[in-house]
């Protein structure tokens, strides 16, 4: 875990210490705290993301490395982010003595500023504030159906999909919600049109279709599934439409 520092301490000769802020800039020059995660963990949150070869993973305050190199070893590939510059070249020396440096790289960068809209995978190992102020960025940003992975630390009121005991420590998983809240024109099978209604708060759904209550509603990622009218609607959300197999809908609010 490595974070930026807002705020420098330094010791007075009287005993008291003295609270003093810095600049973006300076704090990117701070000392920074950096716990590294146990490779028991590092290997099960890989475990618990599904992470495949050919995925895109990018760690969060990466410290030295190990976790962006563990998922090269997965062969996926993969990118660590890291304020502290001894960090960063440490993790990129490790990472060429094992010849992973196709893919695994390392930059200097600010977690609230990196792009990622690529990512199939995002580990964290941060703080609880730290996560509630990523958690509008991940929920924006990630493609539905990307998976977030923190060691020791949830996300507030946005509840995990799975959590893990491993080796003692704790272990959350979240899938990254389309975005399927709002009002739908559906079109049946047989072409006749109904008014589908969707309430939405992260993963958790429910609705009415034509004013009448929707059942056992589920959305994992893109995919949606409800019972309806005696039938079963399966479909992918997209941007503006909803695509099933033999129905479809499409945003109109």
């Amino acid at each position: 875990m490595a974070l930026p520092l807002t705020r420098r301490t330094f010791l007075l000769g009287t005993g008291c210490i003295l609270i003093a802020p810095v600049t973006a800039h300076a704090a990117k020059e701070a000392d920074v705290p950096y716990v590294p995660t146990p490779i028991e963990v590092v290997e099960g949150m890989l475990d618990m993301a599904g992470l495949k070869a050919g995925e895109r993973l990018i760690d969060l305050g990466s410290g030295d490395g190990r976790i962006p190199r563990a998922a090269a070893r997965r062969s996926a590939t993969a990118l660590g982010v890291e304020i502290d510059a001894g960090l960063v070249a440490r993790a990129r020396s490790l990472t060429r003595l094992e010849g992973l440096e196709e893919r695994a790289r390392f930059v200097r960068d600010d977690l609230f500023t990196v792009s990622l809209r690529d990512a199939d995978v995002v580990t964290l190992y941060l703080l609880p504030d730290v996560n509630e102020r990523l958690k509008p960025k991940l929920l924006s940003e990630m493609k539905p159906g990307a998976r977030v992975i923190s060691h020791a630390f949830d996300m507030g009121d946005w509840p995990p999909d799975e959590r893990r005991e491993i080796a003692d420590k704790h272990v959350f998983r979240w899938t990254v919600p389309a975005v399927a809240g709002g009002e739908w024109r559906l079109i049946r099978a047989d072409g006749s049109a109904a008014a589908l209604v969707i309430e939405q708060r992260y993963s958790d759904v429910s609705g009415t279709l034509d004013g009448r209550d929707i059942h056992d509603p589920e959305l994992v990622g893109a995919e949606f599934h409800f019972i309806a009218e005696g039938a079963a609607y399966r479909g992918k959300v997209g941007d503006r439409t909803i695509t099933g197999g033999d129905w479809s809908a499409e945003r109109i609010d």
